[in-house]
């Protein structure tokens, strides 16, 4: 199957004078002993999140093989027929709205539908949300930017009990080191009184970069986005939040099934097993005289 465009491919979308960037990123991937078989259109996907900067592209792309493979909670098993994955599915909106910023951004949704805190699973519900993101890629393509709204409408301090330290942090990590898209924006509306005790726990888990991206307000996305931009819930003209979910929700669970279970394998694959011989060891004295790898940097975020 191809990934990470399913059915296509957007080559022919690469600026002409990226064009060689492009084949050198992925002239290096296939060099990769550990990288699984991605496509030239990862390499596309990449370059053009990293804002045209091949080391950064590279970083980004060694830190998205590895955490997909430390973080099986996160991108094993990704049926979407899944119970747990079901039950995510029940009790969430998220919706990507079909008209673009001015500036050509795309605008994503997320908001409980049901606020029961006892059916929230917080690692389904992380899960489920990068897999809605998998698809999201695929469908839009390479797009200028993101524009993220949560809406925290309905949200208790009883939800705050049901979070996971282990994928908030696997997914923290992924967001901001991995995730192949250019984050333009994350507004959190209708912000909670206990906002403070929310970013008590995820503050620590945040880069500056992202954090400067991060808008709170107590009111709604009518005081950010223009109104042809807003969804009939928020007093737009577009389609209900629930429309789009269910529309994009049948889309993952038809279309996007065996896709999203193939997946699984654009991971780093297991280190090989040598046995020790004395030829070993002399290589290991030398390359203990070679320089270190420079430490990875966190995937850019515009």
């Amino acid at each position: 199957m191809n990934h990470p465009f399913k059915n296509r491919s957007l080559l022919d979308k690469v600026p002409k004078d990226k064009v060689k960037d492009v084949d050198e990123l992925f002239e290096w991937m296939k060099q990769q002993p550990r990288f699984p078989a991605y496509t030239k259109d990862h390499a596309y996907l990449f370059l053009h999140a990293c804002l045209w900067v091949v080391e950064d592209a590279k970083r980004a792309l060694q830190k998205y093989c590895q955490i997909r493979a430390s973080s099986n909670e996160l991108f094993d098993n990704r049926d979407p027929q899944d119970k747990g994955i079901q039950s995510v599915f029940d009790i969430t909106h998220m919706a990507s709205i079909p008209i673009k910023t001015r500036e050509g951004y795309k605008v994503l949704y997320y908001r409980l539908s049901d606020t029961d805190p006892a059916k929230v699973h917080f690692g389904n519900a992380v899960k489920a949300f990068c897999m809605f993101n998998d698809v999201q890629i695929s469908e839009d393509g390479v797009v200028e930017g993101y524009m993220v709204v949560f809406d925290m409408k309905g949200l208790k301090l009883g939800h705050l009990t049901k979070i996971q330290l282990g994928p908030l942090r696997s997914f923290m990590q992924y967001i901001q080191e991995a995730h192949p898209v250019r984050l333009k924006k994350i507004y959190v509306i209708h912000a909670a009184s206990f906002i403070n005790q929310i970013m008590g726990i995820i503050k620590p888990l945040i880069k500056s970069e992202l954090l400067s991206l991060l808008h709170f307000t107590p009111k709604g996305p009518a005081d950010i986005f223009p109104l042809s931009l807003l969804p009939e819930d928020y007093g737009g003209p577009l389609n209900t939040l629930d429309k789009y979910h269910r529309d994009q929700r049948r889309l993952i669970e038809s279309e996007y099934r065996e896709w999203l279970v193939d997946t699984a394998h654009l991971k780093e694959k297991p280190k090989e097993k040598k046995s020790t011989s004395s030829s070993d060891n002399n290589n290991k004295v030398n390359n203990m005289r070679q320089p270190p790898v420079k430490a990875f940097r966190a995937l850019e975020i515009d």
